[in-house]
C-alpha cells in the first residue's frame, strides 16, 4: 500500500532546489552532459577536453599544473598528457628553468580541437544563458566567479574547520569512519 504524501509539508522541510548545493550540483550535471557532447565530437574524452580547455589559454603548463587546473590526480594528468602526445595534440616543451620539467603546449591539430571544442562549449553556454540580459550575464559569471573564490578551500576561509574536515578526509582514506571517534580527553 502506498502512503500519500501530506497536504502540508513538516515544519523542518525546505525545497532542496532552494539550496545552492543543490543548484550547483544541477547545473555541474547539465554541463557534464554537455561536455561529454562536446568531447564527442572532437573524439576526445572529457578529460581530455578539460585539459585542451586550460590549455587553450595559451600558457605551456606541466602535467602537475594541469592537474590542478583541470581538476584531477597529477597521475591521471601525466596519463592523459601522455595519450595527448601520442595523438599529436600536444607537444613536450622544456622548462625555461628547470630540466626536469617538461612543459604542454597544443599543437596546431590540438589547437583545431580546441578552437572547435570551444565554439561548441560557447554555443551551449549561449543557450543555457539566452533568457539572461547581457547585464545578467555579466553579473552571473561575476558571482559564480566570487562564489567559487570564496569556497576554493571548502569551509569559506575558516582554517579550523578545514582543518577538522582535511583530517576526515585523510581517515575516510585509511577505511576510518571518523564519525563518533574523539581523541582522549576530549
Amino acid at each position: 500500500m502506498t502512503e500519500t504524501p501530506p497536504e502540508t509539508p513538516p515544519p523542518h522541510s525546505a525545497p532542496a532546489a532552494g539550496e545552492l548545493y543543490y543548484l550547483v550540483m544541477r547545473l555541474a550535471r547539465s554541463f557534464s552532459r554537455a561536455a561529454e557532447d562536446i568531447a564527442w565530437h572532437a573524439d576526445i574524452s572529457v578529460a581530455e577536453f578539460s585539459i585542451l580547455l586550460v590549455l587553450g589559454e595559451g600558457a605551456p603548463l606541466s602535467s602537475a599544473q594541469l592537474a590542478r587546473r583541470a581538476f584531477m590526480t597529477p597521475q591521471a594528468s601525466h596519463q592523459l598528457v601522455s595519450g595527448l602526445l601520442t595523438r599529436r595534440l600536444v607537444e613536450s616543451l622544456p622548462h625555461p628553468t628547470n630540466r626536469r620539467v617538461l612543459l604542454v603546449s597544443p599543437t596546431e591539430e590540438g589547437w583545431g580541437v580546441v578552437e572547435r571544442s570551444r565554439a561548441l562549449l560557447r554555443e551551449m553556454q549561449d543557450r543555457a544563458t539566452s533568457r539572461l540580459s547581457a547585464r545578467d550575464r555579466a553579473a552571473l559569471e561575476g558571482n559564480l566567479l566570487t562564489v567559487a573564490d570564496t569556497v576554493l578551500g571548502g569551509w569559506f576561509g575558516d582554517p579550523e574547520a578545514e582543518a577538522e574536515a582535511a583530517s576526515r578526509r585523510t581517515d575516510r582514506r585509511r577505511g576510518e569512519s571518523g564519525r563518533g571517534m574523539r581523541a582522549a580527553g576530549d
